[in-house]
């Protein structure tokens, strides 16, 4: 029997395959950028642009689905869904063109999820970590100790809504520190501070995996090679340094640029650096498992 997971994300919808003998190498992977929470506007919720592309690419999942015979399948929505006044509207929509149903999950179910497929690859598992997942509509921070969660938190910062609200750097920049910062008077993290022992970051998720390939340089991508990676804060500091000067057009060819990545690393990039300035490290650890991976371990 084949499972499948469908993430309805704010940048991209993903799915995965997994055959139940849960073997990694039989999973199945699939993606397109259909920026859903593109133009999104307050009073009128998701843009009918976006929705089209979102809705074409759901199609084209359903038939993978049927082709591969699946015999359970879970579909949520996380943040541009959560937010939009006409996501009824569109579940609706789906649910009547693709007989997919989609469940919207808060940011704290969103954020537990992610912490189940993160942990799933990590070796070994730390001790104390911030864990966070960087999507394109919301920030997911998870603080894990000794493997259970001692504190899970969704944030509104996404890449594609920092990229579209803040086009100056230094206003996004401003607009993450505002949200972010306070974090560093978490009481959980205080007394972790106090202890001594060592916090670990590690993340998941388009930017974090992005910036991995980048550093290795891949021509096609490779998650086992992304999984426990470590980038330094010095190498991310040179390719903050590194895109800032490059068109978006040079952005695009660098090895291990992600397909419909290049015009939000930045903002992301920044979220990285951030959390690096929150926890005192200076490196974090790669996780090519997250959301989809937790929805099936679920």
């Amino acid at each position: 029997m084949i499972r499948a997971a469908i993430d309805v994300g704010s940048n991209s919808v993903r799915m995965l395959l997994q055959p139940d003998d849960n073997l990694p190498s039989a999973a199945q992977y699939f993606r397109q950028v259909t920026r859903l929470a593109g133009d999104f506007d307050p009073q009128s919720g998701l843009a009918p642009q976006s929705m089209a592309r979102t809705l074409e690419a759901l199609k084209q999942f359903a038939v993978l689905l049927k082709q591969n015979r699946v015999a359970k399948v879970r579909v949520i929505g996380t943040a541009a869904l959560r937010h939009a006044v006409n996501s009824s509207d569109f579940i609706e929509t789906v649910q009547q063109q693709t007989g997919l149903n989609i469940e919207i999950i808060t940011g704290d179910s969103e954020a537990g999820l992610s912490c189940r497929g993160i942990l799933s690859v990590l070796e070994p598992i730390p001790q104390r970590a911030l864990l966070f997942d960087i999507g394109g509509g919301s920030t997911e921070i998870i603080l894990l100790e000794d493997a259970e969660i001692c504190l899970q938190k969704s944030y509104p910062l996404g890449v594609v809504r920092l990229f579209e609200d803040y086009p100056e750097p230094a206003k996004c920049h401003e607009a993450i520190q505002q949200l972010l910062v306070p974090l560093v008077e978490n009481p959980i993290l205080q007394e972790w501070r106090q202890a001594g022992v060592p916090i670990e970051l590690i993340g998941t998720a388009g930017t974090v995996t992005t910036l991995a390939a980048l550093k290795l340089k891949m021509i096609k991508y490779n998650g086992n090679l992304v999984n426990n990676l470590i980038l330094e804060r010095a190498w991310l500091e040179n390719m903050s340094r590194c895109l800032a000067g490059l068109s978006l057009e040079e952005r695009t060819i660098l090895p291990g640029m992600e397909r419909g990545r290049a015009d939000v690393i930045v903002p992301g990039l920044q979220i990285v650096s951030t959390l690096l300035d929150i926890v005192g490290n200076d490196s974090l650890r790669v996780a090519d498992a997250g959301l989809l991976e937790g929805l099936l371990l679920e």
